[in-house]
């Protein structure tokens, strides 16, 4: 449906046009919009884009499954970025994916090797482990100003800029830190960019990016009110003529089925018209609702309260096998790599059914590998309808595929995301082993890879699904994943935090000195942890 203005979106309109504005005169300014599911976010900040001509847009979509990975917001960013950036260069036309665009900046000495081990860690395609192995030692702040060295490169030759980061999932704090470096660096080295984060709620933001939100313009969507759903339905059916009327009835029962919500508005709208459920009444001069059943004196009944059966009602004539995949799909998440669940091929044929839901019944768009539900509110839709056991036994069955696909043979650089996947789907099919396991082989990789901050998250995970494990596990497993965490605090300068887990994992060592007797080196493994912490300690007082 085209975009309409009601009165309660007009003031967000204009703010964040006020937000382009500032950055056409060279006042980079951020701006947060937030509001509940279907409210229009995406619609509101589409149409400000389509507006802002001559501006080049940046966009990424994240989920809550996303809040894990250090700067994933910013790779699919960075990624367009650098592709753009080479095509703005003479003879780059041909750049196809983001390792090509990043050989090619640097072979016109846009970029130099430093700046493609810091675009590595946004994009790791671009830079392998050696490469990486550089920024070992380097204290988070520096090592956030540094990206943001070589980010400036590209982004200053494509303003003016605007930068969208949607979702529904929090954003991490590196991605946080390094959006306020690039903010407070704006101004003098790339003025004409805009940046706009949309959520549902309002944004918990890291104390080291405060000063984002205290420059930030804030705008809020609310659902909305009668009178405005009122003037939707008339765009929607076409009344121009402002003779033409409303009926009481009609309104009310699509207003209370829609909660005030846009989306909600066309989906019921729609469904009716299908229904031949609405008619012009020529004698009134109302666009009213029609009787369908003579022995019922609600003509609102025929309209269902479930919002889910007027969503999945173009479903209804799916063959079983499609259902099975459009249900292990809304398991999966909101949008999935293509690359990594083509596992599930063997089991249910998944990913020629994905391109038939596709080209069929335009379930997904597709960016790449990277496959994402339409419609939000669908997927929401036929997730609402499994039970949690069956939930449980689909996570089962992707679990098997995953293990029966020989994942140890995955690339390296699809790796990490593997198994963080693998073990949420452990968690989420109440395998706790399974769940440690994965998640402590994702820590071990961002570890390798001097990811600290997702490292540490990872090794988190994995101690608390550890603690869920029906039978304890021996002191060694304990160990390994609490002194692993200790060391990626230390290198996050988190020295508090730090030194809590490591002399918390020392104690609990020491109450069971038997097995310590067994595995002396991890033992003096953890002093050596707790001895390096100190010394870095020292240093980072002096």
């Amino acid at each position: 449906q085209p975009f309409v203005i009601m009165p309660s979106r007009q003031n967000a309109m204009d703010s964040l046009m006020q937000v382009k504005e500032r950055a056409v005169e060279s006042i980079p300014t951020i701006a947060f919009v937030s509001g509940g599911p279907f409210l229009g976010k995406s619609r509101l900040i589409n149409e400000v884009a389509g507006k802002a001509t001559g501006f080049r847009i940046l966009k990424s979509f994240r989920t809550s499954l996303d809040s894990f990975t250090s700067f994933f917001p910013l790779r699919q960013i960075v990624s367009a970025a650098m592709i753009m950036c080479a095509k703005e260069v003479e003879g780059g036309d041909d750049i196809g994916n983001e390792i090509a665009a990043a050989n090619y900046l640097v072979d016109q000495n846009i970029f130099n090797k430093t700046d493609r081990v810091n675009i590595g860690s946004i994009v790791p395609t671009v830079a392998d482990a050696q490469l990486l192995s550089l920024l070992s030692g380097l204290n988070p702040k520096a090592r956030t100003r540094s990206i943001v060295d070589s980010l400036m490169k590209i982004l200053k030759l494509l303003q003016p800029l605007i930068i969208i980061l949607e979702g529904d999932g929090d954003i991490d704090p590196s991605s946080w830190s390094l959006l306020a470096e690039l903010m407070q660096r704006a101004s003098a080295e790339c003025p004409q960019i805009m940046l706009i984060v949309s959520s549902r709620d309002s944004p918990t933001i890291t104390s080291a990016a405060s000063n984002l939100r205290r420059n930030a313009i804030q705008v809020k969507l609310t659902p909305f009110e009668k009178y405005e759903t009122e003037q939707y339905l008339r765009v929607l059916l076409g009344v121009k003529d402002r003779s033409i009327t409303i009926d009481q009835r009609l309104l009310d029962v699509v207003h209370d089925r829609a909660n005030g919500c846009p989306l909600f508005i066309e989906c019921v709208a729609r469904w009716a018209l299908e229904k031949d459920m609405i008619e012009f009444v020529e004698g009134s001069k109302k666009m009213s609702l029609k009787m369908l059943d003579e022995r019922s004196d609600d003509v609102t009944a025929a309209i269902p309260r479930e919002l889910s059966n007027i969503l999945l009602a173009p479903f209804n004539k799916l063959s079983p096998p499609l259902w099975d995949v459009l249900k292990i799909t809304s398991c999966i998440g909101y949008s999935f790599d293509a690359d990594l669940y083509s596992t599930l091929n063997q089991v249910v044929d998944f990913m020629p059914k994905i391109r038939e839901l596709s080209a069929k019944y335009d379930c997904f768009e597709q960016t790449g590998s990277h496959f994402r539900w339409k419609q939000q509110a669908v997927y929401e839709a036929v997730k609402s309808l499994l039970m949690v056991n069956q939930r449980q036994k689909i996570h089962k069955l992707i679990v098997r595929a995953f293990e029966q696909s020989k994942i140890n043979q995955i690339d390296d650089i699809k790796g990490g995301d593997v198994r963080r996947l693998l073990g949420r789907h452990c968690a989420l099919a109440e395998d706790w082993a399974g769940a440690f396991e994965q998640y402590l082989r994702a820590g071990d990789r961002a570890n390798a890879m001097f990811n600290f901050n997702e490292a540490s998250k990872m090794y988190e995970e994995a101690i608390d699904f550890q603690a869920k494990m029906s039978e304890q596990p021996p002191l060694r497993s304990r160990m390994i994943p609490t002194i692993n965490l200790g060391t990626c605090l230390r290198e996050l300068a988190r020295y508090k935090e730090a030194e809590s887990v490591l002399t918390r994992c020392l104690n609990e060592a020491q109450g069971e000195f038997s097995d310590i007797a067994l595995d002396e080196e991890l033992y003096v493994r953890a002093l050596t942890a707790l001895a390096a912490l100190y010394q870095a300690q020292s240093k980072y007082d002096a």
